[in-house]
């Protein structure tokens, strides 16, 4: 699971046939996407991003009706290209070799690492939406809306590989590793204040080789912590 990353393009979206319709909901989601990655939620109004895509502010109002589900839409964007590439990647490693944590781990990262390094610059807007998300409990259902599903899938194939862990340890393990790789790809410039420059951020592929290793052996570890009867955490 070591390979480089290649990169591979997002998919396009399907075609409705409604023309001009469909490139003005486009527009004002691609400005829309730009604007909350740069900045957030809170400080960006529908002007801002009527007026980036260069469209009225009645059409914004006509295709979305609020910003709140504007912002949604941004979202399930690129969560259904990231959900069909997890898809795909877990099916075709299903097809050829039995299932590893490794491997279903990879199946779930890869794909938004191969998006970010495509270089594309909504692909680096969406990733800052994504953190945001992160932050704060106010989207917990645009999460479950767009992203549940296929996070329990996951789940479900983890469960096969790593036999007898609880849910609980099993969720807040999924859970951490989903928070390291948004940090990963976020290439906060810690690693390189900490070692001096000697090691970049940018360095993707050498970011995801120990992602991936760390990732699992913190699940694999987590597997056997509900034998141990060593304390538990009380207090602060």
């Amino acid at each position: 699971m070591d390979e480089k990353l290649a990169t591979t393009p997002a998919k396009p979206r399907r075609q409705s046939g409604r023309g001009s319709n469909d490139s003005t909901r486009d527009k004002i989601l691609d400005a829309a996407e730009a604007l909350f990655g740069e900045r957030t939620f809170d400080t960006v109004s529908l002007r801002d991003i009527t007026q980036k895509a260069k469209v009225t502010l009645a059409l914004a109002s006509y295709h979305f009706g609020t910003k709140e589900n504007l912002f949604a839409e941004v979202v399930g964007r690129r969560a259904d290209i990231l959900a069909q590439m997890r898809h795909e990647r877990l099916a075709a490693l299903e097809a050829r070799e039995p299932l590893t944590t490794e491997g279903i781990i990879d199946a779930f990262m890869h794909p938004l690492f191969e998006q970010m390094r495509s270089g594309s610059h909504g692909w680096e807007s969406y990733l800052m939406i994504l953190a945001q998300l992160g932050q704060t409990n106010r989207w917990v259902k645009v999460l479950h809306t767009h992203f549940d599903d296929t996070a329990n899938l996951f789940l479900a194939k983890l469960r096969l590989t790593l036999p007898g862990m609880p849910d609980d340890l099993l969720m807040r393990g999924f859970s951490m590793t989903m928070v390291s790789m948004l940090q990963t790809l976020a290439r906060n410039r810690r690693v390189d204040s900490l070692s001096g420059g000697a090691i970049s951020a940018d360095d993707l592929d050498a970011a995801y080789t120990a992602l991936l290793k760390f990732a699992v052996r913190g699940l694999e570890g987590l597997s056997e912590l509900h034998r141990d009867s060593g304390p538990r955490l009380t207090a602060l």
